[in-house]
C-alpha cells in the first residue's frame, strides 16, 4: 500500500509543473492558457509587441509536408505585480505553450 502511496504521490509532482506552464495569470485576474484561440487572447492582452512565425518541415516523401508555429512576445503586468516578458505560442489557432520570465530581473 505504501507503495502505491510512493508511485502517485511521484506522478503528481512529476506532471504537476506541465499543468502550471500552460497559463498565466495577468494583471486583473484574466487567465491565458492553452486552448485558447488568438482571438481570445488578442481580447484579454491586445496586439503582441513582436510576432513570429515558424515553420517545421516533415519530408514525407509525398510534396510537402509539416506545420506552422507562430510566437507572440508581450510585456505584461502579472496579477502578483512587477512585469513579465510572455510569449504565447500558437499550433493553428489554438495556444499551444505559454513562456514567462520576470522582467529586469
Amino acid at each position: 500500500m505504501k507503495w502505491l502511496l510512493i508511485v502517485a504521490v511521484s506522478v503528481l509532482v512529476l506532471y504537476s509543473p506541465t499543468a502550471e506552464s500552460c497559463s498565466f495569470r495577468i494583471k486583473g485576474g484574466d487567465l491565458i492558457r492553452c486552448g485558447m484561440t488568438k482571438i481570445e487572447v488578442m481580447d484579454k492582452i491586445g496586439n503582441p509587441d513582436m510576432r513570429d512565425r515558424q515553420s517545421i518541415g516533415i519530408n514525407t516523401g509525398f510534396g510537402r509536408g509539416g506545420r506552422t508555429a507562430e510566437a507572440w512576445s508581450y510585456v505584461v503586468r502579472g496579477d502578483i505585480g512587477g512585469e513579465y516578458y510572455l510569449t504565447v505560442i500558437f499550433s493553428g489557432n489554438k495556444v499551444v505553450e505559454i513562456e514567462s520570465r520576470q522582467a529586469r530581473r
